[in-house]
């Protein structure tokens, strides 16, 4: 409960929210928000396998390719593409750890770097409350988009409903990915002027840098 009480007030009040954050004294309610998190793309992922969702007919694919790039659509790992949901269920769980931990790790690095005094644990506690919660948003989303509005996706980028519905289709996914990582980078950055209490600038590279690695990652793994 105190997970969710602190995800609530994260939205609502952030600056009150990370003093608090920063003060406790234990990541447990953090590394919950994470590990659901990874639980939740994990499931997500295996039942897609189950469903044998990707890779999709050869002309779904081809669209897809045109219109978000071979990069953005096929493995970046010499995995075989009928086995690839299979393993990003595998990995969800660490990989959300690991970006939590990157997360943290690189905002401690440049406290070190800027003379600050926050430790290594206070930074999990805020960029697990930071970032997470747009990564859940972003995982929802996901599901409404490849879900609920699936079978409009390749009528609408064929022009089918008209230009605007092709627009809502072919741009919703890199928009949204951009401004919710994005949010997350700003949360994490109010998270650190909080707790350090230094020049501003001093948290926004936080926050630039904090937003790299979910987004690097996602690029790379996420087909």
């Amino acid at each position: 409960m105190k997970t969710l009480s602190y995800l609530w007030r994260m939205i609502k009040a952030p600056g009150r929210t990370c003093r608090e954050l920063a003060e406790e004294a234990r990541v447990r309610y953090a590394g919950a928000l994470v590990l659901d998190y990874g639980i939740f793309g994990s499931l997500g992922f295996l039942l897609s396998t189950l469903k044998r969702d990707y890779p999709p007919p050869a002309e779904t694919l081809e669209m897809w390719i045109k219109t978000w790039s071979e990069f953005t659509m096929l493995p970046f790992l010499k995995i075989p593409p009928e086995h690839y949901r299979a393993f990003l269920a595998v990995i969800m769980i660490p990989l959300a750890v690991t970006i939590w931990m990157l997360m943290a790790g690189t905002a401690k690095l440049l406290s070190l770097l800027f003379k600050g005094k926050v430790r290594y644990e206070q930074y999990l506690n805020l960029v697990g409350f930071g970032f997470f919660p747009f990564l859940w948003v972003a995982g929802i989303l996901d599901v409404i988009y490849s879900g609920y509005l699936k079978p409009f996706a390749i009528p609408a980028l064929n022009m089918e409903y008209g230009a605007l519905a092709k627009a809502f289709f072919q741009w919703f996914p890199p928009l949204e990915y951009t401004i919710l990582f994005g949010l997350g980078g700003l949360y994490n950055g109010i998270g650190t002027q909080t707790a350090e209490h230094w020049a501003v600038w001093k948290s926004v590279v936080v926050g630039a840098l904090t937003f790299v690695w979910p987004m690097l990652l996602n690029m790379v793994l996420m087909r």
